[in-house]
């Protein structure tokens, strides 16, 4: 995937979260994500992506849960 294409596809993802985010469409971004963490490669990328709070809390299962 050339640069500029893999760019806009980047910047395409952050707006469709956004937009998701802003009308709460939890639903929609769960299954996406529930997708991407069955690959370990993946599930290592998004953990290392959490804060240090957020990895804590997720270790010891003080998550909140939006829905």
């Amino acid at each position: 995937m050339e640069y500029q294409e893999q760019n806009l596809l980047e910047h395409a993802f952050i707006n469709q979260l956004e937009t998701d985010f802003n009308d709460q469409e939890y639903d929609a971004m769960s299954e996406m994500i529930q997708l991407l963490i069955k690959n370990e490669d993946n599930k290592k990328i998004i953990v290392e992506y959490l804060s240090d709070t957020a990895k804590e809390n997720w270790l010891e299962g003080r998550t909140s849960c939006r829905f």
